[in-house]
């Protein structure tokens, strides 16, 4: 059997589409067990059909969306008593406010030289048919492997992190949880609203950077840091918020571990059979559970949690641009097939006092 470069590379892109793009998320649940981050934003995430920019600029589209800040009972005179023929005072709304969110795009690829088909005895020829001396499928697949399994790891490596990190470390980049949730909420602006002006726009943050909380304190005896952690949920919780996401570094799960072995929080399932599991089984607040995340070990935040509402901060992928599998033409001057896989999209929120950033001493 005989089939082109072209074919080969269709192949490719077949066998990408479906790695990259599982029919149903369940599915891609087992490519990232080890990246929770992926797996929470892919649940929640909501996609936009169009985004632009301002006319006549080069700034990179928006995804917006509205909030509502200050309200009219925050204004004096709102509310007052009234008596005879006292003047009436009437006030209006002045909160409503649209977050701007960039619209990125991101790109990975990678390549398959006509060489590499020779290894697997794909032999390619002046009309750019192929004819294999071995059996074709079978050693094509062979061929992908590897290649596929680097490729996709990488990607998803790399998908990962940038939706960690703030964006600076590549002016086109996403820009990820980092830069929405800050060290210090009370200044900077975040998805195009000052939070050093409106004191709504604020997450709570315990890292003791600026007008943010001091760090959390580790206590094994008096669980400290426990107790903390319950009296700050109340805080997210106050206005409605539900932060039902809490990802941390293996220093912050060992340590709110420890202080609840101290008080005797430990499974004691296998008792009977003399095996006693020293493992505490998820450390859950209510229905809210801290699940370890590699990443922040691998960024330097071991000793960080962050927290949120996946119905307030979500993944806005672009439809039909997320992951999206390209087989690129053969550049002219080389013998080589070229993949692509994009990504569109941009992080949103529209409510910030359910974010929430931890550190312990």
């Amino acid at each position: 059997m005989a089939f082109s470069v072209s074919v080969a590379a269709d192949i490719t892109a077949i066998q990408l589409e479906k790695y990259v793009s599982p029919e149903n998320a369940a599915d891609i649940l087992q490519h990232v067990a080890n990246k929770p981050l992926l797996r929470y934003l892919d649940q929640s995430k909501k996609e936009f059909g169009a985004a632009g920019s301002a006319s006549g600029t080069t700034a990179p589209p928006n995804v917006r969306e509205g909030v509502m800040g200050a309200l009219m009972y925050q204004q004096a005179g709102f509310y007052a008593g009234i008596a005879g023929s006292d003047t009436l005072v009437f006030k209006s709304s002045s909160g409503a406010i649209q977050t701007t969110c960039p619209v990125r795009w991101m790109h990975a690829g990678f390549e398959i030289t006509h060489d590499e088909l020779l290894y697997q005895g794909i032999h390619v020829s002046k009309d750019n048919s192929t004819k294999s001396t071995a059996e074709d499928k079978s050693k094509l697949l062979e061929l992908l492997e590897t290649r596929k399994a680097d490729y996709m790891e990488s990607l998803l490596y790399s998908r990962n992190k940038t939706l960690w990190l703030d964006g600076t470390q590549d002016a086109k980049a996403i820009a990820g949880i980092k830069s929405i949730i800050t060290d210090d909420p009370t200044t900077g602006t975040r998805l195009g609203i000052d939070a050093g002006a409106n004191l709504w726009w604020r997450h709570v943050a315990r890292t003791g950077v600026g007008g943010a909380l001091p760090k959390l304190q580790y206590s094994k005896d008096n669980q400290t840091m426990t107790e903390t952690l319950l009296a700050d949920i109340r805080i997210l919780t106050t206005y409605g918020g539900n932060p039902d996401v809490w990802l941390a570094g293996s220093d912050f799960c060992n340590a709110v571990e420890r202080e609840a072995r101290a008080k005797g929080y430990i499974t004691m399932t296998g008792w009977a059979d003399k095996k006693t599991d020293l493992k505490v089984k998820g450390v859950k607040f209510g229905e809210m559970e801290i699940e370890y995340d590699p990443t922040l070990d691998q960024i330097g935040e071991s000793k960080r949690c962050y927290a949120w509402d996946s119905n307030h901060l979500r993944l806005r992928p672009q439809k039909m641009e997320w992951g999206k599998v390209t087989n690129q033409n053969q550049p002219a001057d080389q013998f080589v097939m070229l993949i692509s896989t994009t990504d569109r999209g941009t992080i949103s929120c529209n409510q910030m006092d359910c974010n929430y950033v931890a550190e312990f001493v």
